[in-house]
């Protein structure tokens, strides 16, 4: 059942939509991350695999004292590709996590400058890197540099379309149209961060089958239908 009768009436529904998850799930506090570095690092070892295999690979970039953009940017792309094999891909990924550290130490980016950013090439300069794309870099720009931006992920894309309050097709297409859904400025830095964390949570409930039921449910109730 439809959260709200039209999604062009306003937009509400994000709102709406954020509450509803924040209530069902909790804070997520995200990114897990001790670091913004370790968290472009997860960013990247997270495409195609599933969080656990990224935790293992992440473990041993630490142990080999290579979680910093300085440490990452000279080691041989070979060494890195063994160490990242746990997430899969390792080749694409250890050309990533190179290019994403060599462009952070030619910027001279450190740790204490990496947020907030008010950059407006930065997400250009990121999707120029190898094995970045639109939801890495958006991810990278939310959590690392600090902005604001809604993540379009399959889970975000799935959600709205159970709900009725979105049909795009993918990401360049959400995007495009992301204003008939959210409004950033209504919304603060944190809670974005949030938004994103709970839709993964929400995500993962719904499963490969796709059974978002939990949450029309709900939003069902809410609207007193």
């Amino acid at each position: 059942m439809p959260m709200v009768s039209s999604m062009n009436q306003d937009r509400t529904a994000a709102r709406q939509l954020y509450k509803l998850l924040l209530k069902r799930f909790g804070r997520q506090d995200w990114w897990p991350a001790e670091s913004h570095f370790e968290m472009m690092a997860g960013a990247i070892l997270v495409q195609h695999t599933a969080w656990r295999n990224v935790d293992t690979s992440l473990r041993g970039l630490k142990a080999a004292g290579l979680l910093s953009q300085g440490a990452l940017a000279q080691v041989s792309e070979e060494e890195l590709a063994c160490i990242v094999r746990p997430s899969g891909f390792m080749k694409s990924k250890s050309r990533a996590l190179k290019g994403l550290a060599s462009w952070l130490v030619n910027r001279g980016y450190t740790e204490p400058d990496m947020m907030p950013s008010r950059d407006p090439d930065l997400r250009e300069e990121l999707l120029a890197l190898p094995g970045i794309g639109n939801e890495t870099a958006d991810v990278i720009r939310l959590y690392a540099f600090g902005q604001k931006c809604f993540i379009w992920d399959a889970y975000a894309l799935r959600m709205l379309r159970a709900l009725d309050l979105a049909s795009w097709r993918n990401y360049d297409q959400a995007l495009r149209h992301q204003g008939e859904f959210i409004d950033l400025d209504d919304f603060t830095l944190t809670e974005m961060k949030e938004y994103h964390g709970l839709i993964v949570t929400a995500g993962k409930e719904a499963g490969q089958s796709g059974d978002w039921d939990f949450l029309t449910t709900q939003t069902s109730e809410a609207s007193g239908r």
